[in-house]
Protein backbone atom coordinates (compact mmCIF):
# COMPACT_ATOMS: atom_id res chain seq x y z
CA UNK A 1 0.00 0.00 0.00
CA UNK A 2 1.19 3.49 -0.81
CA UNK A 3 1.84 5.66 2.28
CA UNK A 4 2.18 9.44 2.10
CA UNK A 5 4.49 11.49 4.30
CA UNK A 6 3.58 10.91 7.92
CA UNK A 7 1.19 8.05 7.09
CA UNK A 8 2.18 4.58 8.27
CA UNK A 9 0.73 1.39 6.87
CA UNK A 10 -0.79 0.59 10.30
CA UNK A 11 -2.41 4.03 10.66
CA UNK A 12 -6.04 4.63 9.86
CA UNK A 13 -7.05 7.15 7.25
CA UNK A 14 -8.89 9.03 10.00
CA UNK A 15 -5.64 9.43 11.95
CA UNK A 16 -3.89 10.75 8.87
CA UNK A 17 -6.76 13.14 8.20
CA UNK A 18 -6.63 14.43 11.77
CA UNK A 19 -2.86 14.88 11.49
CA UNK A 20 -3.29 16.77 8.25
CA UNK A 21 -5.79 19.13 9.91
CA UNK A 22 -3.28 19.84 12.66
CA UNK A 23 -0.97 21.19 9.98
CA UNK A 24 -3.66 23.44 8.50
CA UNK A 25 -4.16 20.93 5.70
CA UNK A 26 -7.15 18.83 4.75
CA UNK A 27 -6.83 15.31 3.42
CA UNK A 28 -9.52 15.13 0.78
CA UNK A 29 -9.69 13.61 -2.65
CA UNK A 30 -9.03 15.91 -5.62
CA UNK A 31 -12.22 17.30 -7.13
CA UNK A 32 -13.32 15.93 -10.48
CA UNK A 33 -13.47 18.57 -13.18
CA UNK A 34 -15.75 17.95 -16.11
CA UNK A 35 -14.56 18.31 -19.66
CA UNK A 36 -17.45 20.66 -20.33
CA UNK A 37 -16.48 23.07 -17.55
CA UNK A 38 -12.85 23.15 -18.69
CA UNK A 39 -13.86 23.81 -22.28
CA UNK A 40 -16.22 26.56 -21.19
CA UNK A 41 -13.47 28.12 -19.06
CA UNK A 42 -11.22 28.19 -22.11
CA UNK A 43 -13.55 30.53 -23.95
CA UNK A 44 -15.22 32.44 -21.12
CA UNK A 45 -14.42 36.15 -21.20
CA UNK A 46 -12.53 37.60 -18.24
CA UNK A 47 -12.34 41.30 -17.55
CA UNK A 48 -8.81 42.74 -17.63
CA UNK A 49 -9.17 44.06 -14.08
CA UNK A 50 -9.57 40.51 -12.77
CA UNK A 51 -6.92 38.77 -14.86
CA UNK A 52 -4.09 39.45 -12.42
CA UNK A 53 -6.13 38.08 -9.51
CA UNK A 54 -7.03 34.67 -10.92
CA UNK A 55 -4.25 32.19 -11.74
CA UNK A 56 -4.91 29.84 -14.62
CA UNK A 57 -4.11 26.43 -13.11
CA UNK A 58 -5.26 24.46 -16.14
CA UNK A 59 -2.72 22.30 -17.93
CA UNK A 60 -2.34 23.07 -21.62
CA UNK A 61 -0.86 21.08 -24.48
CA UNK A 62 0.27 21.68 -28.05
CA UNK A 63 1.91 19.44 -30.64
CA UNK A 64 3.86 20.45 -33.75
CA UNK A 65 5.75 18.60 -36.47
CA UNK A 66 8.70 20.89 -35.81
CA UNK A 67 9.89 22.50 -32.60
CA UNK A 68 8.90 26.14 -32.40
CA UNK A 69 5.94 25.66 -34.75
CA UNK A 70 3.38 25.41 -31.97
CA UNK A 71 0.40 27.58 -32.84
CA UNK A 72 -2.73 25.99 -31.37
CA UNK A 73 -3.29 25.13 -27.73
CA UNK A 74 -5.95 23.19 -25.85
CA UNK A 75 -6.50 22.46 -22.15
CA UNK A 76 -6.20 18.85 -21.01
CA UNK A 77 -9.72 18.04 -19.72
CA UNK A 78 -9.87 17.73 -15.95
CA UNK A 79 -6.19 18.59 -15.44
CA UNK A 80 -5.34 21.45 -13.06
CA UNK A 81 -2.22 21.88 -10.96
CA UNK A 82 -0.15 24.44 -9.04
CA UNK A 83 2.93 23.11 -10.87
CA UNK A 84 4.13 21.96 -14.26
CA UNK A 85 3.19 18.54 -15.66
CA UNK A 86 5.50 15.69 -16.71
CA UNK A 87 5.41 13.97 -20.11
CA UNK A 88 6.68 10.70 -21.57
CA UNK A 89 5.73 8.19 -24.26
CA UNK A 90 4.76 4.71 -23.06
CA UNK A 91 3.26 1.90 -25.17
CA UNK A 92 2.76 4.33 -28.08
CA UNK A 93 0.66 6.77 -25.99
CA UNK A 94 1.68 10.11 -24.56
CA UNK A 95 1.34 10.05 -20.77
CA UNK A 96 1.05 13.10 -18.53
CA UNK A 97 1.42 13.27 -14.74
CA UNK A 98 0.80 16.22 -12.45
CA UNK A 99 0.43 17.28 -8.83
CA UNK A 100 -3.15 17.78 -7.62
CA UNK A 101 -4.31 21.34 -7.15
CA UNK A 102 -5.94 20.63 -3.79
CA UNK A 103 -4.36 20.00 -0.40
CA UNK A 104 -3.91 16.25 -0.92
CA UNK A 105 -0.89 16.94 -3.17
CA UNK A 106 -1.62 13.58 -4.82
CA UNK A 107 -0.44 12.64 -8.32
CA UNK A 108 -2.82 12.43 -11.27
CA UNK A 109 -2.48 11.02 -14.76
CA UNK A 110 -3.96 11.13 -18.22
CA UNK A 111 -2.87 9.83 -21.62
CA UNK A 112 -3.60 10.33 -25.31
CA UNK A 113 -3.01 8.30 -28.43
CA UNK A 114 -3.50 11.10 -30.94
CA UNK A 115 -2.40 14.19 -29.00
CA UNK A 116 -5.94 15.56 -28.98
CA UNK A 117 -8.29 13.21 -27.11
CA UNK A 118 -7.26 12.62 -23.51
CA UNK A 119 -8.43 9.88 -21.15
CA UNK A 120 -10.40 10.82 -18.04
CA UNK A 121 -7.78 11.56 -15.36
CA UNK A 122 -6.97 8.93 -12.73
CA UNK A 123 -4.85 9.25 -9.62
CA UNK A 124 -2.27 7.41 -7.57
CA UNK A 125 -3.68 7.16 -4.02
CA UNK A 126 -1.80 7.61 -0.76
CA UNK A 127 1.18 9.48 -2.19
CA UNK A 128 1.92 13.18 -2.12
CA UNK A 129 4.35 15.66 -3.63
CA UNK A 130 5.01 19.39 -3.40
CA UNK A 131 6.63 19.55 -6.85
CA UNK A 132 6.26 18.46 -10.45
CA UNK A 133 6.59 14.64 -10.78
CA UNK A 134 8.81 12.89 -13.34
CA UNK A 135 7.96 10.14 -15.84
CA UNK A 136 10.11 7.86 -18.01
CA UNK A 137 9.55 4.61 -19.91
CA UNK A 138 12.21 1.90 -20.08
CA UNK A 139 11.27 -1.05 -22.27
CA UNK A 140 7.84 -2.20 -21.05
CA UNK A 141 7.96 -0.44 -17.69
CA UNK A 142 6.78 3.07 -16.85
CA UNK A 143 8.67 4.79 -14.03
CA UNK A 144 7.41 7.61 -11.84
CA UNK A 145 9.56 9.63 -9.43
CA UNK A 146 8.61 12.46 -7.12
CA UNK A 147 9.76 14.56 -4.18
CA UNK A 148 7.90 14.01 -0.92
CA UNK A 149 5.07 16.29 0.17
CA UNK A 150 5.56 19.47 2.15
CA UNK A 151 9.02 19.88 3.64
CA UNK A 152 9.96 16.25 3.15
CA UNK A 153 12.91 15.98 0.75
CA UNK A 154 13.10 12.24 0.05
CA UNK A 155 12.74 11.08 -3.55
CA UNK A 156 10.16 8.34 -4.06
CA UNK A 157 9.68 6.13 -7.09
CA UNK A 158 7.30 3.50 -8.43
CA UNK A 159 6.72 1.39 -11.54
CA UNK A 160 3.74 0.39 -13.64
CA UNK A 161 3.19 -2.11 -16.45
CA UNK A 162 0.17 -0.28 -17.86
CA UNK A 163 0.28 3.30 -16.55
CA UNK A 164 -2.74 2.72 -14.31
CA UNK A 165 -1.75 0.20 -11.63
CA UNK A 166 1.38 1.15 -9.70
CA UNK A 167 3.66 -0.85 -7.43
CA UNK A 168 4.27 0.23 -3.85
CA UNK A 169 6.31 3.40 -3.54
CA UNK A 170 9.96 3.11 -2.59
CA UNK A 171 12.59 5.62 -1.47
CA UNK A 172 15.61 6.32 -3.65
CA UNK A 173 18.27 5.74 -1.00
CA UNK A 174 20.66 8.58 -0.22
CA UNK A 175 18.80 11.09 -2.38
CA UNK A 176 17.54 14.40 -1.00
CA UNK A 177 16.06 17.27 -2.97
CA UNK A 178 14.00 20.41 -2.56
CA UNK A 179 12.81 20.29 -6.18
CA UNK A 180 11.42 17.71 -8.58
CA UNK A 181 13.67 14.91 -9.85
CA UNK A 182 14.27 14.22 -13.55
CA UNK A 183 14.31 10.81 -15.28
CA UNK A 184 15.81 9.65 -18.57
CA UNK A 185 16.58 6.32 -20.27
CA UNK A 186 20.11 6.19 -21.71
CA UNK A 187 21.55 3.06 -23.33
CA UNK A 188 18.49 1.22 -22.03
CA UNK A 189 19.20 2.14 -18.40
CA UNK A 190 17.15 4.48 -16.21
CA UNK A 191 18.93 7.47 -14.71
CA UNK A 192 17.61 9.92 -12.10
CA UNK A 193 18.92 13.47 -11.71
CA UNK A 194 18.16 16.05 -9.03
CA UNK A 195 19.51 19.05 -7.15
CA UNK A 196 20.37 18.86 -3.47
CA UNK A 197 18.19 19.65 -0.50
CA UNK A 198 17.53 22.82 1.45
CA UNK A 199 17.66 23.30 5.18
CA UNK A 200 17.28 26.19 7.58
CA UNK A 201 20.62 27.83 6.86
CA UNK A 202 22.03 25.74 4.00
CA UNK A 203 21.09 25.22 0.37
CA UNK A 204 22.76 22.36 -1.46
CA UNK A 205 22.49 23.30 -5.13
CA UNK A 206 24.80 20.60 -6.45
CA UNK A 207 23.36 18.30 -9.11
CA UNK A 208 23.28 14.54 -8.53
CA UNK A 209 22.86 11.33 -10.52
CA UNK A 210 21.80 7.79 -9.64
CA UNK A 211 21.60 4.84 -12.05
CA UNK A 212 19.02 2.06 -11.81
CA UNK A 213 20.82 -1.27 -12.26
CA UNK A 214 19.85 -4.92 -11.87
CA UNK A 215 20.52 -4.79 -8.13
CA UNK A 216 18.91 -1.42 -7.48
CA UNK A 217 19.89 2.26 -7.56
CA UNK A 218 23.51 3.30 -7.39
CA UNK A 219 24.73 5.60 -4.63
CA UNK A 220 24.19 9.26 -5.56
CA UNK A 221 26.99 10.78 -7.62
CA UNK A 222 27.79 14.50 -7.58
CA UNK A 223 28.03 15.92 -11.09
CA UNK A 224 31.24 17.99 -11.07
CA UNK A 225 30.93 21.61 -12.11
CA UNK A 226 27.13 21.52 -12.23
CA UNK A 227 24.92 23.39 -9.78
CA UNK A 228 21.44 24.88 -9.95
CA UNK A 229 18.72 26.23 -7.72
CA UNK A 230 16.19 24.35 -9.88
CA UNK A 231 15.80 20.87 -11.36
CA UNK A 232 17.97 19.81 -14.32
CA UNK A 233 16.47 18.82 -17.68
CA UNK A 234 17.73 15.73 -19.51
CA UNK A 235 17.26 14.18 -22.97
CA UNK A 236 19.03 11.76 -25.32
CA UNK A 237 19.97 12.65 -28.89
CA UNK A 238 21.53 9.76 -30.78
CA UNK A 239 24.21 8.24 -28.57
CA UNK A 240 24.63 11.35 -26.44
CA UNK A 241 22.99 12.30 -23.16
CA UNK A 242 22.34 16.02 -22.69
CA UNK A 243 21.63 17.98 -19.50
CA UNK A 244 20.49 21.60 -19.24
CA UNK A 245 20.13 23.68 -16.10
CA UNK A 246 19.90 27.28 -14.96
CA UNK A 247 22.46 28.70 -12.53
CA UNK A 248 22.58 28.94 -8.77
CA UNK A 249 20.92 31.43 -6.46
CA UNK A 250 22.52 33.24 -3.53
CA UNK A 251 21.55 36.37 -1.56
CA UNK A 252 23.66 38.61 -3.81
CA UNK A 253 23.79 36.49 -6.95
CA UNK A 254 20.88 35.01 -8.93
CA UNK A 255 22.37 33.29 -11.99
CA UNK A 256 19.49 32.62 -14.40
CA UNK A 257 21.50 31.68 -17.49
CA UNK A 258 20.90 28.24 -18.99
CA UNK A 259 23.88 25.92 -19.49
CA UNK A 260 24.21 22.75 -21.58
CA UNK A 261 26.30 19.62 -20.89
CA UNK A 262 26.71 16.33 -22.74
CA UNK A 263 27.99 12.82 -22.02
CA UNK A 264 28.68 9.84 -24.23
CA UNK A 265 28.72 7.34 -21.38
CA UNK A 266 26.70 8.97 -18.60
CA UNK A 267 29.84 9.35 -16.45
CA UNK A 268 32.16 11.94 -18.01
CA UNK A 269 30.54 15.26 -18.89
CA UNK A 270 31.54 18.03 -21.30
CA UNK A 271 30.41 21.64 -21.20
CA UNK A 272 28.78 22.57 -24.52
CA UNK A 273 27.92 25.80 -26.28
CA UNK A 274 25.22 27.53 -24.24
CA UNK A 275 22.10 28.90 -25.90
CA UNK A 276 22.26 32.62 -26.58
CA UNK A 277 20.10 34.92 -24.48
CA UNK A 278 18.46 32.00 -22.69
CA UNK A 279 17.77 32.75 -19.06
CA UNK A 280 15.00 31.63 -16.74
CA UNK A 281 13.93 31.76 -13.11
CA UNK A 282 12.76 28.10 -13.25
CA UNK A 283 13.87 24.76 -14.69
CA UNK A 284 14.17 24.43 -18.48
CA UNK A 285 12.90 21.45 -20.50
CA UNK A 286 14.66 19.32 -23.15
CA UNK A 287 13.55 16.85 -25.83
CA UNK A 288 15.18 15.30 -28.90
CA UNK A 289 13.44 14.70 -32.22
CA UNK A 290 14.61 14.19 -35.82
CA UNK A 291 18.27 14.85 -35.06
CA UNK A 292 17.61 18.07 -33.16
CA UNK A 293 17.78 18.90 -29.46
CA UNK A 294 14.88 21.14 -28.43
CA UNK A 295 15.04 23.51 -25.46
CA UNK A 296 12.14 25.45 -23.97
CA UNK A 297 12.00 27.67 -20.90
CA UNK A 298 9.88 30.22 -19.11
CA UNK A 299 11.13 33.79 -19.36
CA UNK A 300 12.97 35.08 -16.31
CA UNK A 301 11.05 38.36 -16.52
CA UNK A 302 7.53 37.25 -17.41
CA UNK A 303 5.16 34.38 -18.25
CA UNK A 304 6.33 33.94 -21.86
CA UNK A 305 7.64 30.56 -23.10
CA UNK A 306 10.77 30.62 -25.25
CA UNK A 307 12.31 28.04 -27.57
CA UNK A 308 15.66 27.34 -29.21
CA UNK A 309 16.89 24.26 -31.16
CA UNK A 310 20.42 22.84 -31.06
CA UNK A 311 22.06 20.77 -33.82
CA UNK A 312 23.91 18.55 -31.35
CA UNK A 313 27.27 20.09 -32.23
CA UNK A 314 27.83 23.80 -31.66
CA UNK A 315 24.97 25.68 -33.28
CA UNK A 316 21.95 27.07 -31.47
CA UNK A 317 19.22 28.85 -33.37
CA UNK A 318 18.22 32.28 -31.98
CA UNK A 319 15.56 32.10 -29.25
CA UNK A 320 11.97 32.66 -30.36
CA UNK A 321 8.83 33.10 -28.33
CA UNK A 322 6.38 30.18 -28.48
CA UNK A 323 3.22 31.72 -29.96
CA UNK A 324 1.31 33.63 -27.28
CA UNK A 325 1.53 30.80 -24.74
CA UNK A 326 2.11 31.82 -21.12
CA UNK A 327 2.95 29.92 -17.97
CA UNK A 328 3.68 30.51 -14.30
CA UNK A 329 5.79 27.32 -14.09
CA UNK A 330 8.39 25.35 -16.00
CA UNK A 331 7.17 23.90 -19.31
CA UNK A 332 7.36 20.20 -20.23
CA UNK A 333 8.58 18.80 -23.56
CA UNK A 334 8.46 15.38 -25.24
CA UNK A 335 8.88 13.84 -28.69
CA UNK A 336 5.73 11.89 -29.64
CA UNK A 337 4.44 10.02 -32.68
CA UNK A 338 0.62 9.93 -32.64
CA UNK A 339 -1.17 6.72 -33.56
CA UNK A 340 -1.79 7.94 -37.10
CA UNK A 341 0.63 10.72 -37.87
CA UNK A 342 4.18 11.94 -38.09
CA UNK A 343 6.57 12.59 -35.24
CA UNK A 344 5.77 15.66 -33.16
CA UNK A 345 7.44 17.74 -30.50
CA UNK A 346 4.83 17.98 -27.78
CA UNK A 347 4.73 20.91 -25.36
CA UNK A 348 2.72 21.07 -22.12
CA UNK A 349 2.50 23.75 -19.46
CA UNK A 350 0.43 25.19 -16.64
CA UNK A 351 -1.38 28.41 -17.41
CA UNK A 352 -0.44 31.83 -16.12
CA UNK A 353 -3.47 34.02 -15.40
CA UNK A 354 -7.05 34.04 -16.66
Amino acid sequence: MFCPKGFRSDDTFENYTEDARSHNDVAVLPPQISTTSVQEAAVSPVTPSLSRLHPDTRLWASGAAQGGAWTSQAPVPGATSPDAPALTVFQHDLHMAWRAEDSTDSIWFSSTGDGETWETPWNLPYVGTSEQPALCAVNETLYLAWKGAGREQNIYWSTSADGHKWEDQQILGGAETSRSPSLVAFHGVLRAFWRGGEHLITSNQNLYLSVRGETGWSAPIVLPGMASVESPAVAVLGDTLYLAHRGTKAPLDNDKWIRLWSSGNGVAWTSRANPAEAYTDLAPALAADNGTLHLVWKSASGPEIWYSPFDGDQTWQPPARVAAFETACSPALCDFRPTAGTSEVFLAWRGSTL
